[in-house]
């Protein structure tokens, strides 16, 4: 997405209500994927997740083993020294207060803009809606976009707030246009991630049909239980070694005494 163009109030608006429905549609797309994905890697972990176990667990004591024959009988140092850069160095004349978070003073201009325009005090569906935006700006989980968002187009998006000068109101919702840029381009970021997700092969073979996705399964788990077969003979084989290694030592320990 490239910067909004500076422009007038109606073209800013119209610019907010085509973010929102982009953002709208991006979510809507998000959410099946999510969820196909999720599915199919459910039902491979439930048909083959027990043998990957395996396969990480033989791997791990492998490069255990690996690790213990490659260093056994050198010296090891033993390194005690504590110097000054042992340990990382903290910035202490910094302030621990900082800066206002800039969302954080946004959601104040949205709060307050809000009671600019809207009458919660004689309107209970003002009165609602201000509560529900109140409890979301003071979470700071919930970002400005995602607030906006729950804002329903009317009154206060397109009016002007008593106080509000034109160039107040542009710069507002050239804020709030910058948050809603920034909300898809994170989407847009998702999506593409889903699409290249390592569980789209996965999908592609389920949506073959029952028959294929059952037979990638069962040759899937017979490779596996081939690399592990072959993963179980090499971990013997290094125990073996780990065996022999040990007790020729402990011999001539013996020995020497």
């Amino acid at each position: 997405m490239t910067d909004l163009p500076q422009g007038t109030i109606g073209t800013l608006l119209a610019q907010l209500k085509d973010l929102r429905q982009q953002i709208e549609t991006a979510k809507t797309e998000i959410a099946p994927l999510e969820d196909d994905l999720a599915q199919v890697y459910l039902e491979f972990q439930a048909a083959v997740g027990g043998l990957r176990r395996q396969t990480a667990r033989f791997q791990s004591e492998i490069d255990t083993l690996r690790e213990q024959i490659d260093s056994f009988g050198q010296d090891l140092e033993d390194d005690a020294s504590f110097g000054d850069d042992a340990f990382p160095a903290f910035d202490l004349s910094s302030d621990l207060n900082g800066e206002a978070d800039p969302e954080a003073v946004e959601k104040d201009v949205l709060l307050e803009h809000l009671f600019q325009v809207l009458d919660p005090m004689t309107n209970e569906d003002d009165s609602e809606l201000v509560a529900t935006l109140q409890g979301l700006c003071q979470d700071p989980l919930v970002s400005l976009a995602d607030v906006l968002q729950t804002l329903p187009w009317g009154a206060v998006w397109t009016q002007r707030g008593r106080q509000e000068a034109l160039a107040d109101q542009h710069r507002r919702l050239t804020g709030w246009a910058k948050a809603l840029v920034q909300q898809l381009e994170v989407l847009q970021k998702r999506i593409e991630g889903l699409q290249h997700d390592p569980r789209q092969g996965l999908l592609q073979q389920f949506t073959k049909g029952p028959e294929v996705w059952q037979a990638f399964l069962a040759q899937y788990a017979e490779q596996q239980r081939d690399q592990n077969a072959e993963l179980r003979a090499e971990l013997e084989n290094l125990r073996q070694e780990w065996t022999r290694m040990t007790e020729g030592s402990e011999s001539k320990r013996l020995r020497s005494t």
